[in-house]
């Protein structure tokens, strides 16, 4: 038997530790509210192995925000191109893993910070095109999934109790700009 203590996780894995762990409380407690101890705490890390890896705080929520729109993005790649099946994927996005809109909504909270501006406003800007690519849609259906993306955002991070029913508003708003849309 050996004492050398335990095993040394590969950088890879160290690395994607820290970004969940970030994930986590960047979500609850957003860019100003997150202390880096809090998260090497959940990590299980030292709080200056984070400065090493990933150099400040704000680096660091900004590879939290990537990987959110790098989720969002590949359920949209794994649904049928349509803006009602982009929005049910998105849905159920938000159900499985609520850190998802809640590092979005972080994200745009943080927006004063303007390398975070400039990263959250690229990547909104990429997405939508993502959408306008993937279905078709023309800007003003692009603009409007994305505000009932929001709503359904709020009313996920809010856990309000008839979200159903913004549901079905969000299915009502998209008719109004694509009338010809079969529900």
């Amino acid at each position: 038997m050996s004492d050398a203590g335990p095993a040394r996780l590969p950088a890879a894995a160290r690395r994607a530790g820290i970004i969940e762990a970030a994930d986590v409380e960047f979500a609850a407690t957003g860019l100003a509210g997150t202390r880096l101890e809090a998260i090497a705490a959940r990590a299980g890390i030292s709080h200056p192995r984070i400065v090493q890896m990933f150099g400040s705080k704000q680096k660091l929520f900004l590879e939290v925000v990537h990987a959110a729109y790098d989720r969002i993005e590949a359920a949209f790649a794994d649904a049928e191109p349509t803006l009602p099946a982009l929005g049910v994927a998105y849905v159920r996005l938000l159900q499985k893993d609520p850190t998802v809109g809640l590092v979005v909504l972080q994200g745009y909270a943080a927006a004063a910070d303007e390398p975070v501006r400039e990263a959250v406003r690229r990547r909104h800007l990429d997405l939508m095109a993502t959408i306008g690519r993937l279905t078709g849609a023309d800007a003003l259906r692009v603009r409007t999934f994305f505000a009932t993306g929001l709503v359904q955002t709020v009313s996920t991070a809010l856990d309000l109790p008839d979200r159903r029913a913004d549901t079905g508003w969000s299915a009502w708003l998209l008719d109004l700009v694509d009338p010809a849309r079969e529900t």
